[in-house]
């Protein structure tokens, strides 16, 4: 999810590299044995090299889940890539990249202010990242990105087992299809325009498509294709981010669900639907005790589901951001129904969900420190 930059300003190097250790504090209401709980998070490495011309990222992680985070008797490790590519910038300043990289569809790279992100995110079309090729270019205040990507980009090692109920296949940092799906051949064209008014204020509108293919050994092979149109805008320090989306995978035997996986787990998600974000935040002046940048927000998002007798999923997030030196902390009061880690309802939520016992609130507390 969201990882800072930390290059830093004057380094007239091509390379970067750094990294990050987190941990969390969470308080979940509906796992007893999480109230209250603060525990490693996350390890991250992470380079960059830009040379003015030849261009190049990537980044992996590792990942440790206690006990109380897998529910079972064993613990549970993840190794993955988060991102890996390479390109080369042109003298128009437009640039190809090749390799894992993050897919050019709607809010890019992502909507969320907080860690976790938005329902998009859980449904593999937002911060998602394939393996292929993409071209992205700048014309005044036209941006247009289009992208190919013959291979979701496959799935780093995890300690599977029947006590942690890890899956391998799910050991990734982006939602995908999985369990006898894959997603392939998917082609990507993303249009933006910019309009600046007054001295401090931007406007971005956008639309973007997505089609590909879904390969299966399970006979649910076929197609899906997912539009947006989004609107991204900042008011001096006040941001706006709204952006509506229609998904539809179209597929043997029309299953009503499709599993996808990430972190380690998979997941039921409605084979068809609409996902609408509304997202705003404020960037606070000054600094409070050691801490500065300081951004208050809250994040919207809800899942309709077309299948009959599917019930929606929605999240909302309510936090407030801040750096202090090489420290960043993420503070969420999270509030989640039928959503995959914001309530009950994880495998199923964002599939059938339920009607009852389908909410869950959520403290999260997510201190890195990135160096």
């Amino acid at each position: 999810m969201i990882f800072p930059a930390f290059a830093q300003e004057g380094d007239k190097s091509p390379w970067k590299v750094g990294g990050a250790i987190r941990g969390n504090y969470q308080y979940l209401d509906y796992v007893p044995n999480r109230e209250g709980v603060f525990e490693f998070d996350t390890l991250m490495g992470k380079f960059a090299y830009d040379d003015g011309a030849a261009i190049g990222s990537g980044q992996i992680r590792y990942y440790r889940y206690s006990r109380r985070q897998t529910g079972g008797a064993d613990s549970g490790e993840m190794v993955f890539l988060q991102h890996l590519w390479v390109g080369y910038r042109f003298i128009d300043k437009s640039e190809l990249t090749l390799g894992l990289s993050s897919q050019p569809f709607g809010i890019y790279p992502y909507t969320g202010n907080n860690l976790l992100e938005s329902m998009a995110y859980w449904a593999g079309y937002e911060d998602t990242q394939s393996l292929g090729i993409k071209y992205s270019r700048r014309d005044g205040m036209l941006e247009t990105q289009l992208a190919f990507y013959p291979s979701d980009g496959g799935y780093g090692w995890a300690s599977a087992s029947s006590g942690n109920a890890l899956e391998r296949e799910s050991a990734r940092y982006s939602f995908h299809a999985v369990n006898g799906n894959q997603e392939s051949n998917t082609v990507i064209a993303r249009i933006a325009y910019e309009i600046q008014h007054g001295k401090n204020g931007r406007s971005e509108i956008g639309l973007s498509y997505l089609d590909g293919k879904i390969d299966s050994t399970i006979n649910q092979g076929g197609s899906r294709d997912t539009m947006a149109a989004h609107y991204a805008g900042s008011f001096g320090k006040l941001g706006v981010k709204l952006q509506a989306m229609q998904y539809n995978y179209r597929l043997s035997g029309s299953p009503t669900a499709i599993l996808i996986g990430s972190y380690g787990y998979s997941n039921e998600l409605a084979a068809k639907g609409n996902i609408y974000i509304a997202n705003v935040s404020y960037a606070l002046d000054g600094s409070i005790g050691p801490f500065s940048g300081i951004t208050v927000y809250n994040d919207y998002s809800v899942l309709n589901k077309s299948a009959a007798g599917f019930v929606d999923s929605s999240q909302n997030v309510t936090g407030v951001s801040a750096a202090a030196g090489k420290w960043r902390v993420y503070v969420d009061y999270m509030q989640g129904k039928n959503s995959t880690f914001m309530s009950p309802k994880a495998y199923t939520g964002l599939g059938p969900g339920a009607e009852t016992n389908n909410a869950g609130k959520r403290l999260n507390i997510n201190v890195g420190y990135y160096f």
